[in-house]
């Protein structure tokens, strides 16, 4: 495979020389980061982006994020200069501000749609959604509580490559590529982050039309000693889906992140059936074998990374988990 390098592309201007990269989605995210870096001889100007700017990212000329710098820091001395960029997709302002918005007898497609679009944020849906009877914010962050009400929904919500977000059910196309242990790749991680999990989800709800409270319950077996997380659900109303079912969703998508297989690809591409080099995405599915593991099956791709160093050159960090995880009950 070629050797592929990562682009910035802002007011017709054009840049390629990155010596380090990192572009990072997450299924449980509303933004991808950015973070670009490079050290040349000499004394150079500054890249000329600003708070305003927006800028495009691509990988072998297909678009992978649309950003805006976060940070842009330039270290100048006798001999070089370094210049390292932080940036994020335009779902950063939903995750960064603090906003107040009631709504009422809304789908949860059409409250995304107009808090998205209030920020100037494109938005797809790619799933039918229930009425919402009630969703309120009081000073916070709109993405805790759209990530909150898609959840509930059994949908996920992540970042597009246009700088926008979609609403979508987790995928279930065939898998897009098989990853074998020695011949694929060459080092994994197997992670249980403990810290992810929970005793018991206690969710508490409110059914408006009948004015009562309601309740849900699910019990990490897993976990012998106290430690409940309790979740506020009724400000985003009882027609998602019940609380028990939200509460089981809860449990089985901590559990998913607390056990996960974490692997190292080489490069940025894989070839499809067709032998043609394709990205790799977030929201797809891939077969993954590690034969000394046990591991033999079909894993939802949660969180992807495109690094590129001096030491390892282009690599492709993917987080693997159980689809399952991901789906709750059937609505």
């Amino acid at each position: 495979m070629d050797e592929v390098l990562a682009e910035l592309r802002f007011d017709g201007l054009r840049y390629d020389f990155w010596q380090k990269v990192s572009i990072r989605e997450s299924v449980d995210d509303l933004c991808a980061s950015v973070q670009l870096g490079l050290t040349r001889p000499g004394t150079d100007e500054a890249l000329g982006l600003t708070a305003n700017t927006v800028a495009e990212v691509l990988i072998d000329n297909a678009l992978v994020s649309t950003v805006r710098a976060d940070s842009l820091t330039r270290n100048t001395d006798a001999t070089s200069t370094a210049i390292q960029l932080e940036a994020r997709s335009l779902g950063r302002e939903l995750v960064d501000c603090q906003y107040s918005q009631t709504l009422s007898g809304l789908t949860l497609a059409e409250i995304v749609k107009r808090l998205c679009g209030e920020f100037k944020v494109p938005v797809k849906i790619d799933a039918p959604t229930a009425v919402v009877p009630d969703f309120a914010m009081q000073c916070e962050s709109p993405a805790n509580a759209i990530l909150n009400a898609a959840r509930a929904a059994n949908l996920l919500f992540y970042p597009t490559p246009e700088g926008g977000l979609i609403l979508t059910t987790p995928s279930k196309a065939a898998p897009v590529a098989t990853l074998r242990y020695g011949e694929h790749f060459t080092s994994y991680s197997i992670v249980d982050e403990f810290k992810l999990r929970f005793s018991e989800y206690f969710i508490k709800g409110y059914d408006y039309e009948g004015d009562s409270a309601l309740s849900g319950r699910a019990k990490d077996s897993g976990i012998a000693f106290f430690r409940p997380m309790h979740i506020q659900a009724d400000k985003h109303g009882q027609g998602l889906g019940g609380c028990e079912r939200r509460a089981k969703m809860e449990l089985d998508r901590r559990k998913a992140r607390a056990h996960r297989i974490d692997l190292d690809i080489p490069g940025w591409r894989f070839q499809d059936a067709s032998n043609a080099w394709q990205l790799w995405r977030i929201n797809t599915q891939v077969r993954v074998i590690i034969p000394h593991e046990g591991v033999e099956g079909v894993f939802l791709i949660g969180d992807r990374a495109f690094q590129l160093d001096d030491q390892k050159g282009s690599t492709t960090s993917l987080q693997v988990m159980p689809r399952d995880a991901f789906m709750g009950e059937a609505k």
